[in-house]
C-alpha cells in the first residue's frame, strides 16, 4: 500500500511538470497550440481565470495606454457633449513629427469631448489623445501623471505610464492582468462601452473639416475576416509595437456567458499552413474563446450533502465530533463534465475553532472554506454544522470539573494549599520539638532536684 501511495505521489509531481504552464482549466488541447508570449482570460461573471500564461510579466503597454487616457478623461469630464476648440498647442504631439496615426484634426475647429473619446478608442488617433491631454491637464506631462494616478486607483500595481500614445519607451510597461483590471473598470462607463463596441467612428463635418469615417482596429468583430472573427466578441482594441508585438484585448458574450481576453506578445506567422501569415494575438484569442464556449458551464460545485471538515464538540450528547458542510448549494464555471466529486474544499485558515461547545444547531455557521477546482479558487462558502448536537448535562459537569481541575487558577490554589499544609506541618513539628525539649528540660531539673534531696537526706542521717 505504501508503495502504491508513493508511486501515485510521484506521478502527480511528474504530471505537474508535464502540463502546460498556461493551462488553468484546459487539459492542454488549446494551450499547446497557442503562439503568443502572454495571454489571460477570465470570466466577467465569476472572475474565474481559464487561461493564464505570463499574465504578471511586465511588457510594453502599447496603445492600451489610450484606454487609460480615455478613462482619465471620462472621469474629469462630467459633460461629454460639451464642445472644445482645438488649439495649435493641442496638436503639438502631431507636430513633433512622429508620423503616427491621426484623425486629421485642425486647429480652430470645434469638436465634442465625446467624439474625441470615441476617436481615441475606436481609431486610436494620436491627435485625439494630444487634444484630450492638453484639454484635461494643460500639458502632456501633467496628463501622464493623471493617468498614473488613475492606474494606481484601479489597482494596476505593475503599470508605469511614460507617454499617451503607447509607442515603445524605456520604463513604460504593464501586464496582461493590469490590462484586464483596466478594462473591467472602464466597462463601468457607458461612453467607453459604446466606443469599445463600435466598428467605426464617424467624425462630423466642421467649418474646417469634412465628415470622415474610420474603421476600428479590432478585426475579431469583423465577419468578413474569417481567420479572426468570433461571433461572441462585443468589443475590443487591437494594437502593436516593435517591442510589444501584436496585442489585443476583447470582451465577448454568448449564451449568458461573458469573458475578457487579453493577448500580448503575438506575432505574424503561418498558423494554419495555408501559406499566409496570421496574427497570433487574434488566432490565440479565438482558440481560447472557442474552448470556453464549448466546454465551460455553470455547474453545482458545492452542496450541503458534502463533507468539508470535522470539529470537536465539548459536552455533546452522544457524540464528541461534528461534521461541517457547505451552507448552501453553490454553482461556478467549470468544465461541463465536472461534478461535485471533482472539486476540493480548503478550510480558510483561522475561521474554524478547534472545539465548539454544545448545544449546536444544524446550520450554525462555524467557518469558511474555499472551493477549489484544478488548483484554482472558484468560490468561498460558509461551512455549517451538519446536525444538531444537544447538551449532555453529565458531560457538562464532568467537563466543568475537568476544566476546573486543569485550570491554572485551580493548579495555583492546589499548589498554595500544598505549600500551606507543608508549612503548617513544618511549624507543628517545630512546635512539638520545642515542647519536647522543654518537657525534657523540666524533667531533668526535677530529677536533679530529687537527687539533691535524696543526697541531703542521706547526709542528715549520718
Amino acid at each position: 500500500m505504501k508503495k502504491l501511495t508513493a508511486l501515485f505521489i510521484a506521478f502527480i509531481i511528474i504530471l505537474s511538470f508535464v502540463l502546460p504552464v498556461g493551462a488553468v482549466f484546459d487539459s492542454g488541447s488549446v494551450t499547446g497550440k497557442l503562439k503568443s508570449d502572454v495571454y489571460y482570460m477570465e470570466s466577467l461573471d465569476e472572475e474565474t481565470a481559464f487561461f493564464d500564461r505570463n499574465s504578471s510579466k511586465k511588457v510594453p503597454a502599447a496603445a492600451f495606454v489610450k484606454i487609460l487616457a480615455a478613462v482619465t478623461a471620462i472621469e474629469k469630464w462630467p459633460e461629454l457633449d460639451e464642445k472644445i476648440t482645438v488649439s495649435k498647442k493641442n496638436l503639438s504631439l502631431v507636430e513633433y513629427g512622429y508620423g503616427i496615426r491621426t484623425a486629421l484634426y485642425k486647429a480652430g475647429e470645434k469638436v465634442s469631448k465625446r467624439e474625441l473619446i470615441d476617436c481615441l478608442i475606436v481609431y486610436s488617433a494620436n491627435d485625439a489623445a494630444s487634444i484630450i491631454a492638453y484639454e484635461v491637464s494643460g500639458s502632456l506631462d501633467a496628463f501622464i501623471k493623471e493617468m498614473q494616478t488613475t492606474a494606481e486607483k484601479i489597482g494596476m500595481t505593475s503599470t508605469v505610464v511614460k507617454n499617451i500614445h503607447g509607442f515603445d519607451e524605456d520604463g513604460q510597461y504593464t501586464t496582461a492582468k493590469d490590462v484586464a483590471k483596466l478594462l473591467k473598470y472602464a466597462l463601468n462607463y457607458p461612453v467607453f462601452v459604446e466606443a469599445f463596441s463600435a466598428s467605426t467612428v464617424t467624425l462630423k463635418k466642421t467649418s474646417l473639416n469634412e465628415e470622415r469615417t474610420y474603421n476600428a482596429s479590432n478585426k475579431m468583430a469583423n465577419a468578413t475576416i474569417s481567420d479572426y472573427y468570433h461571433s461572441s466578441v462585443t468589443g475590443g482594441k487591437q494594437t502593436m509595437t516593435d517591442r510589444a508585438g501584436e496585442c489585443i484585448a476583447v470582451v465577448s458574450s454568448k449564451d449568458g456567458y461573458s469573458y475578457l481576453t487579453v493577448v500580448m506578445g503575438g506575432k505574424l506567422t503561418d498558423v494554419d499552413g495555408d501559406g499566409v501569415d496570421e496574427n497570433t494575438c487574434m488566432t490565440d484569442a479565438k482558440r481560447m474563446l472557442n474552448w470556453v464556449y464549448e466546454n465551460i458551464r455553470y455547474r453545482v460545485v458545492a452542496s450541503p450533502t458534502q463533507h468539508v471538515a470535522v470539529v470537536e464538540v465539548v459536552s455533546g450528547k452522544g457524540t464528541d465530533k461534528l461534521r461541517l458542510v457547505p451552507e448552501k448549494e453553490t454553482s461556478a464555471l467549470v468544465p461541463a463534465n465536472a461534478t461535485t466529486a471533482s472539486v476540493l474544499f480548503e478550510v480558510v485558515e483561522g475561521t474554524v475553532p478547534e472545539k465548539v461547545k454544545a448545544p449546536v444547531k444544524a446550520g450554525d455557521v462555524l467557518g469558511q472554506a474555499n472551493i477549489l477546482y484544478a488548483g484554482q479558487i472558484l468560490a468561498k462558502v460558509n461551512i455549517v454544522a451538519a446536525t444538531d448536537v444537544s447538551l449532555s448535562f453529565t458531560g457538562l459537569i464532568l467537563n466543568t470539573v475537568r476544566a476546573v481541575m486543569t485550570s491554572w487558577v485551580f493548579i495555583v490554589l492546589v499548589a498554595l494549599a500544598v505549600v500551606g499544609c507543608a508549612g503548617y506541618l513544618f511549624m507543628s513539628y517545630n512546635a512539638y520539638k520545642k515542647k519536647e525539649r522543654q518537657r525534657k528540660a523540666i524533667q531533668a531539673r526535677i530529677q536533679r532536684k530529687q537527687a539533691q534531696q535524696k543526697k541531703m537526706a542521706e547526709m542528715s542521717k549520718k
